[in-house]
């Protein structure tokens, strides 16, 4: 009889069961022992699957893991010993040794390490979504059929994935009898926090993975992907499909990942504003290359542009998704009030960013003034030639008319065109004043910096003219 009753117990384990074996097994445990609780044991074998099955997830993760980060040290010795071969062969030929593209290939090197490890990422938290949208529906009906008394009649309502439920024959011969069969000593609300540690570890591995993806992969798909798995989670647990409180804690976990990515967008967006700012060409675009702008700029607002749409487009859709999504379960007005204007200050400090990397290159191009001044005159007379003068100081005029145009151009159009374009993120909750106040600042300041790199340029201006005459007044007098 022992041994029968622990085959009965082993037979529980096996993840094909249909319900209608499930509940014979449950019957015969209960004639041989009527004081233990199968079922219990039973919700609790598939309990520990599901975390089971998360753990495997997570093993698997580790490996590819731990196999990708040999795969970069090996490539990294490769390539320190492939470089070190280069020098030995150069100092051999008494050529220079410095390789110009080493820094560049060692960029792309490590963006295509980091893509493939985001990939991983990416892979790994998909897993995990997917045991969680097959199995946890399918143990809540398998709960709720038990405390309803209707275990018997759960095998033919579609209870799917998980126990691969198919309807047998049998499953219905018990169905008038099964509304009277209390089948456990424990309640729902059990198997709700059963349910609700389940969710609180998915959480855990989801969240810390997430925040581990790469920077200077934010604009590729991993993370967008990942929320989306997020919210499929969601609406696969609403409803019947799960308990109340842990739909909850899935929102709450979309919440949290799309705040967390819209702030690294918004964070990403300053960082790489800075970074393109670093260097000017002084090229000016044509007509066509500005959009028709009356405004003779280089390339770098353009730059700029882009990146602030890039970043902020892909705010916008994750601020709509938020609202149609989460709003559903919850009221995230507050919330989302915080997140709403974290953009709009990351959105106008770029902005002033910008004009403070403009600034940077007018105050660049003026600070050694004085020492071209004295180079040119040297107690009374004139060193040098007319050419070198006029190419240095006429090279120095165009480079503060670009900083010039480049001002103008985000005063004028990029500044009001991108700020009617994303002002709905954030108008919810600030009225028409305060959003003409907004511009009102941004026009303030690149008015400031627009007149004081005027001034530069006037500056220098009257020095070309100054010069340009002395330099004249010796053929007045041979003349």
């Amino acid at each position: 009889m022992q041994e029968f009753r622990g085959m009965l117990y082993k037979s529980m384990e096996d993840p094909h069961l249909d319900l209608a074996e499930i509940e014979n097994i449950v019957r015969l445990l209960l004639e041989l022992e009527p004081e233990t609780d199968p079922v219990w044991h039973y919700l609790n074998i598939q309990n520990s699957r599901i975390h089971g099955l998360f753990e495997k997830c997570t093993q698997d993760h580790d490996s590819r893991m731990e196999v990708l980060q040999n795969k970069i040290r090996e490539k990294v010795l490769s390539d320190s010993k492939w470089r070190q071969l280069q020098q030995d062969s150069n100092k051999s030929l008494e050529v220079d040794s410095t390789i110009g593209d080493s820094p560049r290939v060692d960029q792309l090197s490590t963006n295509f390490m980091a893509e493939e490890a985001d990939s991983l990422r990416a892979t790994y938290i998909r897993r995990l979504t997917s045991v969680l949208i097959q199995h946890v529906p399918a143990f809540w009906r398998l709960a709720l059929s038990v405390f309803s008394g209707k275990f018997a009649k759960a095998a033919s309502g579609n209870v799917v994935s998980d126990f691969d439920v198919n309807a047998k024959p049998t499953a219905n011969k018990n169905d008038e009898k099964g509304g009277e069969v209390k089948y456990t000593n424990h309640t729902l609300d059990e198997v709700g926090s059963m349910v609700q540690a389940t969710i609180s570890a998915f959480d855990t591995k989801v969240q810390s993975t997430f925040r581990d993806f790469e920077e200077c992969n934010i604009l590729c798909p991993y993370m967008s992907d990942t929320i989306k798995e997020i919210a499929k989670a969601c609406q696969t647990l609403e409803g019947k499909d799960s308990s109340p409180t842990a739909v909850k804690m899935l929102r709450t976990l979309h919440f949290e990942m799309t705040k967390l990515y819209i702030l690294r967008l918004c964070s990403w967006m300053r960082a790489t504003t800075k970074e393109i700012s670093k260097d000017e060409t002084w090229v000016t675009l044509s007509t066509l290359e500005r959009n028709k702008s009356q405004y003779a700029i280089s390339c770098l607002p353009l730059e700029f542009r882009d990146i602030t749409v890039s970043a902020m487009d892909r705010i916008d859709t994750m601020i709509l998704n938020l609202m149609s999504e989460t709003a559903k379960s919850y009221d995230i007005s507050q919330p989302l009030q915080e997140i709403n204007e974290s953009v709009r200050l990351a959105f106008l400090n770029s902005f002033l960013d910008f004009a403070g990397y403009l600034e940077r290159f007018g105050g660049e191009l003026t600070e050694n003034r004085p020492n071209k001044e004295n180079n040119y005159v040297s107690n009374g007379y004139i060193n040098g030639t007319r050419e070198t003068f006029v190419n240095t100081d006429g090279d120095l005029h165009k480079k503060l008319l670009v900083v010039l145009s480049n001002i103008g151009y985000c005063k004028a159009e990029l500044s009001e065109e991108l700020y009617s374009k994303y002002r709905h993120i954030w108008s919810p909750v600030r009225n028409n004043e305060e959003r003409s106040s907004d511009m009102r600042d941004l026009r303030t300041s690149f008015s400031a910096l627009e007149e004081k790199v005027l001034d530069q340029y006037t500056f220098a201006k009257s020095i070309f003219l100054t010069f340009s005459t002395l330099w004249c007044l010796p053929l007045l007098y041979l003349s």
